[in-house]
């Protein structure tokens, strides 16, 4: 029976930034009106109408940083928690921003601590502006990436391994356009055909640009109390899995200037048992990826505008 156990491992993945749209939150509503406690919760907590961002929010609205955050923690937590009732995780995890919503269900913290956390994140990679990123999608995506870092740059870095055929470039405009540049030549020269897509973003996430960010939330970390996580943490910055409030700690305090792991975490999600993932927020980004990246899980959207049936 335990073998059985293990086989169906399931785990859910929370998105980040860029799986947002306007409106998700009415989406959500009308399949599941008891979304609205969460949101109204949210409200309280913070004296502000969060549940507005999700509602009535323009795509324009929604993609400033500030609201982006709490708008997709807050669909991704009123989404969790009606569908931990029928059958709960045993492991989680989260890309970037997803890792906060991650670590909400696995009881490090509390729905307030979570969620004001996330507020002010986003209030401070939002304010600290500069750089751009570029995602290079394609066969030998990462190869040629990698490749293209070893010219000298001083904050260029993969911010994103999002899966063997994604990674996104992070750094200052200057560099990041020069890094476009040499992609394209070196496409050229190995007869590889790459798509290079400009992220619309207001800064570069999880670069040495994030440094000052970084260092300003690892501060506001330390005031927080931190439990040992009910179930096993997939963790951004090491790929790997966590069991303790200090593990957990040690990796979200340089999680906003470190790369995301994404490709390393599916494998440890693989190592661990993992054979089904739920996808547990707006869109259906990360079960895009982890396709890319193994064939041995199963993953479903569970935003109800993607859900079959």
């Amino acid at each position: 029976m335990e073998y059985l156990r293990i086989l169906s491992m399931l785990a859910y993945a929370f998105p980040g930034q860029g799986s947002q749209y306007a409106g998700m939150g009415k989406v959500l509503l009308e399949r599941y009106p008891e979304a609205e406690d969460t949101f109204r919760l949210a409200d309280s907590i913070t004296g502000l109408n969060l549940s507005a961002l999700l509602t009535e929010a323009s795509e324009e609205e929604l993609r400033d940083t500030i609201n982006t955050q709490p708008a997709i923690f807050l669909y991704s937590a009123a989404l969790y928690h009606i569908l931990e009732k029928s059958r709960p995780p045993e492991v989680v995890f989260g890309h970037s921003l997803g890792e906060f919503s991650a670590l909400y269900a696995a009881g490090v913290f509390d729905f307030a601590t979570a969620l004001n956390l996330v507020i002010e994140r986003g209030r401070l990679m939002g304010r600290s502006g500069g750089g751009t990123m570029l995602a290079v999608v394609g066969s030998g995506a990462r190869d040629l990436a990698e490749e293209v870092l070893k010219g000298g740059f001083s904050t260029l870095v993969i911010a994103n391994y999002n899966s063997p055929k994604q990674v996104v470039l992070s750094g200052s405009e200057e560099e990041v356009s020069k890094a476009g540049e040499l992609l394209k030549k070196l496409m050229v020269d190995r007869g590889k055909r790459l798509r290079l897509v400009p992220l619309k973003v207001g800064a570069a996430f999880h670069s040495p640009l994030m440094d000052t960010a970084a260092k300003e939330f690892a501060r506001l970390l330390d005031e927080v109390p931190f439990r040992d996580p009910k179930v096993p943490v997939i963790m951004n910055a090491t790929g790997k899995v966590a069991k303790t409030s200090e593990e957990v700690k040690e990796a979200l305090r340089v999680q906003l200037r470190s790369s995301v792991r994404f490709t390393d975490m599916i494998a440890e999600a693989v190592a661990v048992g993992v054979s089904e993932v739920w996808e547990v927020g707006p869109g259906r980004v990360l079960c895009g990826l982890i396709y890319q990246t193994t064939d041995r899980i199963t993953c479903r959207p569970q935003d109800p505008k993607y859900l079959q049936g």
